[in-house]
């Protein structure tokens, strides 16, 4: 009777913990009193200027803890899915090997809708219709854009779906919707039978990695946190936390970054910004950015800037220039534009 009345103390709380995260999801979604500073708060996690990922972040969080007292309550599953004790891991390196496997197959989407344009991989995308959305390798949203279809219907106007996406990247994209929902069930199947902080741990990370993959996908900050540490939770084999899990993890996370700041930095462009029009309906005055060579091949139109403009400040303002008038742009980057850095004046000052 006393371990009854333990469990359902838990269970008790663990489902006010859980609806409560909801409610707040849902306060933040439909009224604007607390959302920034929620938003502000989680934004090291998730890189989010919205609070479109906020409320998804709690949500799924609240989620997660229903079904994973829900799974308590069921004799089939347990029986089923854990006949053996490191079922849970394998259930775990599952959702890794799942997550990793699909975003990086969004980064080869990426790079495939660059060449069959006929433009750099190293390239913003900003697709004009129905809004402006961006994407690119380094921070795809090829995978938002397919639930943007849902979301462009119940997101607040500000909250940008990525649906303007969906056309250059379909059907490909279509990938993710199962292979979302299946990693959402070995995620959860794995983190059930945790203890502790590491079920805590797990349920946030694989929250992350779930919204990374959809928002920013292989390099994004949500993905790789999310990623990171369902590795640690991994190689910890539910024991209390060591030094020495954390070898194997960050030798794998430091490759990942090692590429990412391989292609940010080496598809640089430090000399010019290369822009590239597609369908330009109608004449733009492109004086304000220095053109050096503008060269027209059938639909597209080529424009070489000599600009200082940051490249945040130069994305938007090629929105306001092309919108109505062209189908999509690509844009160079250049990395050291992000920063408050002289190593862009002497990177410049070079080149000339």
């Amino acid at each position: 009777m006393e371990i009854n009345r333990e469990l359902f103390g838990k269970t008790r709380f663990k489902l006010l913990v859980a609806f409560s995260l909801i409610l707040l999801a849902i306060i933040i979604l439909v009224t604007d009193s607390i959302d920034a500073v929620i938003t502000n708060i989680l934004w090291p996690l998730l890189e989010g200027s919205s609070e479109g990922k906020t409320v998804i972040f709690l949500g799924m969080i609240g989620l997660f803890i229903i079904l994973d007292v829900a799974l308590d309550k069921s004799k089939f599953i347990n029986d089923k899915f854990y006949f053996n004790d490191n079922n849970r891991f394998r259930y775990l390196l599952a959702t890794i090997l799942i997550l990793l496997g699909c975003a990086f197959f969004g980064f080869i989407v990426e790079l495939y809708i660059r060449q069959s344009m006929g433009v750099s991989p190293f390239t913003i995308l900003t697709s004009m219709h129905p809004y402006p959305s961006t994407s690119s390798p380094m921070h795809s949203h090829a995978y938002k854009s397919v639930f943007g279809i849902v979301s462009y219907y119940m997101a607040p106007s500000h909250v940008n779906t990525g649906i303007s996406i969906l056309k250059y990247v379909a059907p490909y994209a279509y990938v993710v919707i199962p292979v979302w929902l299946v990693s959402y069930i070995t995620g959860l199947l794995a983190f059930h039978k945790m203890t502790g902080l590491n079920k805590v741990v797990c349920i946030i990370a694989l929250t992350l990695a779930l919204i990374g993959l959809l928002d920013g996908g292989l390099y994004s900050q949500p993905f790789l946190i999310g990623i990171g540490f369902l590795w640690l939770m991994y190689y910890t084999n539910d024991e209390k936390l060591k030094l020495k899990h954390f070898i194997k993890p960050v030798v794998i996370m430091g490759y990942i970054l090692l590429v990412a700041m391989i292609c940010e930095v080496g598809g640089s462009d430090t000399t010019y910004h290369t822009l590239t029009v597609i369908n330009q309906s109608e004449p733009v005055d492109m004086s304000e950015y220095n053109i050096v060579e503008c060269i027209q091949d059938g639909e597209k139109t080529t424009y070489v800037m000599n600009t200082t403009i940051p490249d945040k400040e130069l994305i938007t303002s090629v929105f306001d220039k092309f919108k109505d008038k062209s189908d999509a742009t690509f844009m160079s980057w250049n990395f050291y534009s992000y920063f408050d850095n002289p190593n862009v004046e002497i990177l410049n000052n070079h080149s000339v």
